[in-house]
């Protein structure tokens, strides 16, 4: 990065250049509009550093801009115990096995390769060996990562990204999984061109993602107007866990659809609880949080999708 980026850095020792963008997905002459900020003071309990939200005029999608690039972006991702607190690894195994069954159903056989992009501690992976799939390989950024993910399961993980992955394979993937990944990537315009390349013949591609367009992140934008507070909740593009694209069903699409790939199935919905810290304000928040989330999985306003598509080519 050049030193000629402003550099803002969070309390947390984080620091993040501010370049302006323009939408992956669309290009410098969409438009924009601005939804407010998010981070810093503008943030719950003060985390990250200030950034501009806007919105995609044409495609809806959701970044900052500025964009906020990590000046190291190992640090945000070094510690794969704190960054997955909230996660129970072995539930995660089983989910991961059920989808792969899932996955195999609509390719028609039972044996299938998969590329796991993104792969955090590994769980799709050490599902897809608890499966029996004989080719199976992982994409992550994060050295920690890697190393939590083959201590784990054993299980092949490469570091590097799935660009550079695309351009140094002849290899097509059954199944390729983008769990919980695209809304961090600083490119996803690329990275869905990527999968194009390595999608096989009639086969699946999968995503974890989540609806920026929920209706709680609406409600609390709406009582922050009433206050007169500039104050967003759409994404966390400089604290945890550093989400810096903002999907909804539509812009989702329209990345897709760009590519060759058309939606065969697309589910929204997620779980309710809304974490407290502690503190009776704090705990006020998250009961009526969760209660929003609840009414939110009835409209299908929740917080997260699940994608399957497929070449439509």
């Amino acid at each position: 990065m050049s030193d000629a980026a402003p550099r803002l850095v969070s309390k947390d020792g984080h620091a993040f250049e501010m370049r302006p963008i323009h939408c992956p997905t669309c290009g410098p002459h969409a438009g924009e509009k601005e939804l407010g900020l998010r981070g810093g003071r503008h943030h719950r309990y003060e985390l990250g550093v200030e950034t501009r939200i806007v919105r995609c005029a044409r495609c809806g999608l959701m970044y900052p801009n500025p964009f906020p690039y990590p000046v190291d972006p190992q640090e945000l991702y070094g510690d794969p115990s704190k960054y997955f607190e909230l996660h129970d690894s072995a539930a995660k195994v089983q989910t991961a096995r059920r989808l792969i069954r899932g996955f195999c159903e609509r390719i028609g056989r039972r044996d299938a390769s998969l590329l796991d992009v993104g792969s955090g501690r590994g769980e799709m992976l050490g599902g897809a060996r608890a499966e029996g799939l004989s080719r199976v390989v992982g994409l992550e950024l994060s050295t920690a990562m890697v190393e939590a993910a083959k201590e784990a399961y054993d299980v092949e993980v490469r570091p590097m990204l799935l660009e550079d992955f695309a351009a140094s394979t002849e290899e097509r993937f059954d199944i390729i999984v983008l769990n919980a990944v695209i809304e961090h990537v600083y490119d996803p315009n690329s990275m869905i061109a990527a999968c194009a390349q390595l999608i096989a013949p009639g086969g699946v591609l999968y995503l974890d993602v989540p609806n920026e367009d929920h209706l709680l992140a609406d409600v609390a934008g709406a009582v922050n107007r009433v206050l007169n507070r500039p104050g967003v909740f759409k994404l966390a593009p400089t604290f945890p866990p550093y989400h810096v694209f903002g999907f909804s069903p539509g812009s989702l699409t329209m990345l897709l659809e760009k590519h060759g790939f058309g939606i065969e199935q697309l589910d929204v919905r997620s779980a309710t609880k809304v974490h407290s810290s502690g503190g009776a304000k704090d705990k006020l928040v998250s009961l009526a949080g969760t209660a929003v989330n609840v009414i939110a999985n009835r409209i299908g306003r929740a917080h997260n999708m699940f994608v399957w598509a497929r070449p439509s080519k």
